[in-house]
């Protein structure tokens, strides 16, 4: 599971990842076992392991933009500092993949800034469009508008991001020579789920907290939506990549 919340105050329960039952449960449970089948497939080829560093790099990239376009907009003093780390740790995490993908023969080079990053794919694009209008409808309900909404998603694809990197971890074990770097991208994360979850805390006043979560179901339902699609897409991709004629396996292999 993703790092809770750390001292959550009372109101603010709905921070902490949901406790799931029903189809939203059977729905979390199909993906994270598509997930594993696919990370498998990809890391059964040379090139499936780049496309999968490619999948991270990309990540954090998007979250660079998100970072300087929904948070940059005239932030309080005290966050500033905070978003100048979480946008140093992003940017490092981006040069780490790349060089990463690198070494396994692939070109990639990280972004010098936000703006010039590659534009995210057409699945990305429109989940950063529903999460735009989800900014928009919800920003003028909140004294600190459009930044409640964007740290609500910003938490939740954080915690989306730790959940990935232990299911990986977990599934290649800590021989395999992507271990260290995921295993620090993830410490990285599960920190900055602490500073979401905060400065939520700090930013949403008592009379906007039922707003808050009425948000939070929003974010964690558009995640969902998203997820199924996304686990199948890279199924698929790993098992094309592993049966393309001549694939190489990578030196080290996963554990079974």
């Amino acid at each position: 599971m993703a790092a809770d919340p750390v001292g959550a105050a009372p109101g603010f329960d709905c921070l902490a990842p949901p406790s799931l039952r029903g189809w939203p449960a059977l729905q979390a449970r199909l993906v994270h076992h598509v997930k594993r089948a696919a990370l498998r497939q990809l890391h059964a080829s040379n090139a499936g392991e780049m496309l999968l560093l490619r999948f991270y790099l990309v990540g954090e990239e998007s979250s660079e933009q998100a970072l300087q376009r929904e948070l940059r907009i005239a932030p309080p003093e005290w966050l500033v500092r905070q978003l100048d780390q979480h946008l140093a740790d992003e940017q490092l995490h981006a040069r780490l993949f790349a060089e990463a993908i690198v070494e396994r023969g692939g070109s990639a080079l990280a972004a010098a800034s936000p703006e010039e990053a590659p534009q995210p794919d057409w699945f990305s694009r429109r989940k950063l469009a529903r999460w735009q209008a989800l900014i928009r409808r919800h920003a003028p309900h909140f004294a600190h508008g459009g930044l409640v909404p964007a740290y609500a998603i910003g938490l939740a694809a954080e915690q989306m991001a730790s959940r990935i990197l232990q299911r990986h971890c977990a599934l290649i074990g800590p021989r395999h020579a992507l271990h260290p770097l995921l295993s620090r991208v993830m410490a990285d994360e599960d920190r900055h789920i602490r500073l979401c979850s905060h400065t939520l805390q700090r930013c949403v006043a008592p009379h906007e907290q039922a707003r808050l979560v009425q948000l939070m179901r929003e974010v964690r339902d558009t995640e969902r939506g998203f997820g199924v699609t996304g686990a199948l897409g890279m199924w698929i991709a790993g098992v094309a990549l592993r049966l393309r004629p001549g694939a190489a396996r990578p030196v080290q292999q996963h554990h079974a």
